[in-house]
């Protein structure tokens, strides 16, 4: 049996709840009381009336829907709203939700990637056009501690290795929890030396108690450390064609690997229609993320009529798919991923009901 525990580990797993953007609402929405098992699992891009009649006919344990359900706080479960329906439709028929969404934004190899794989890129060109950025190691504070030499050992031992909690000492005793000594000077009473370490927030607070409780009294400093950009990371990808092709190929190649049959257009200001070598990709509404990308070519689901504007005014041709077009598709490669990941003892599948809204008519 798989229960609903540590299926969510295993997608946390696969796609960090970290990366998603701070302003989302990623990872387990609903829980039903233990004990639930996982044995079937749907994916949706969007949980919709149809989607959730779909999952209770077919008795699924647990939604994985892309977009977050709930978003803004709720101040009540009534029948009065759509969304609230359907969640309290959850909690009635034990079903569990866990959205996903900017966590697979921003992953390597996540919905992105995969919007690019419509083109043949030369792979060293593809990067993040927003790179996510993390804290080296999980490291985000230098404690600094000006001493006596001869109270080195006392300071470093006593004062603030003996506040750790256990797992940090077990960090430090494997090496990657590192003190540094350096002189910084002489005085009339001696040599002065300094205690530099680099700590979380956590092992900070706790080397802090040690300092302020300490009869020694020593002058001590905070300085925070700087965020770097996290490898193959962040929202939106842009990289660099193989060869250049055709505007009109480069959109039949989007069309063909969305499966759909319209996009909009909108062809950059002052120039013939010419190859596409640059491309930029934002699944969803790409347009903060792409605002600023200087290419050939944006793709993404959906921009402002101004957006598009600015766009097309600074050489940018634009095609636009839909919202959810440029991450339904996605669903089907997840889904794969999720088998590899979970195994072949939970049945996993995509909804049959979910589509975009908005037709062509």
């Amino acid at each position: 049996m798989n229960s609903l525990d540590v299926v969510v580990a295993k997608l946390k797993k696969l796609a960090p709840l970290s990366l998603a953007g701070s302003w989302d609402n990623v990872g387990l929405l609903v829980e039903p009381s233990p004990p639930k098992y996982i044995s079937k699992i749907m994916l949706t891009n969007d949980l919709t009336t149809a989607v959730m009649e779909e999952a209770k006919d077919k008795t699924v344990d647990l939604i994985i829907s892309y977009h977050p359900p709930i978003f803004a706080p709720l101040k009540r479960l009534t029948q009065s709203s759509w969304k609230q329906r359907l969640v309290v439709e959850c909690i009635e028929n034990r079903i569990a939700l866990f959205s996903p969404h900017t966590s697979h934004d921003a992953l390597e190899g996540g919905v992105n990637d995969w919007l690019l794989s419509a083109f043949e890129v030369k792979k060293d060109s593809v990067r993040p056009v927003d790179f996510n950025e993390e804290f080296p190691e999980g490291l985000t504070h230098v404690l600094e501690v000006d001493f006596e030499p001869s109270k080195l050992k006392e300071i470093r031992d006593q004062v603030l290795v003996s506040q750790l909690s256990p797992d940090s000492r077990l960090r430090k005793n494997k090496d990657a929890f590192v003190f540094h000594s350096v002189k910084i000077g002489s005085t009339s009473a001696g040599e002065t030396c300094r205690l530099q370490v680099e700590c979380n927030k956590s092992e900070l607070t706790d080397m802090l108690k040690g300092l302020t409780s300490s009869k020694q009294q020593e002058h001590f400093s905070v300085k925070h450390l700087s965020k770097v950009p996290k490898h193959a990371t962040g929202m939106g990808r842009q990289a660099e064609l193989s060869l250049p092709i055709p505007l009109s190929v480069a959109v039949e190649k989007i069309k063909s690997h969305l499966n759909i049959q319209y996009v909009s257009l909108a062809k950059a200001q002052g120039k013939e229609e010419e190859e596409i070598q640059f491309i930029a990709v934002c699944a969803g509404s790409g347009s903060s993320v792409l605002q600023s990308v200087a290419c050939d070519l944006l793709v993404t689901g959906e921009m402002s009529h101004h957006e598009v504007l600015d766009a097309v005014h600074r050489g940018c041709n634009v095609v636009l798919c839909h919202h959810s077009n440029t991450e339904r598709g996605y669903l089907v490669h997840l889904c794969k991923k999720l088998i590899n990941t979970l195994g072949n003892s939970i049945d996993i599948f995509v909804s049959e009901t979910d589509r975009d809204p908005l037709e062509v008519v």
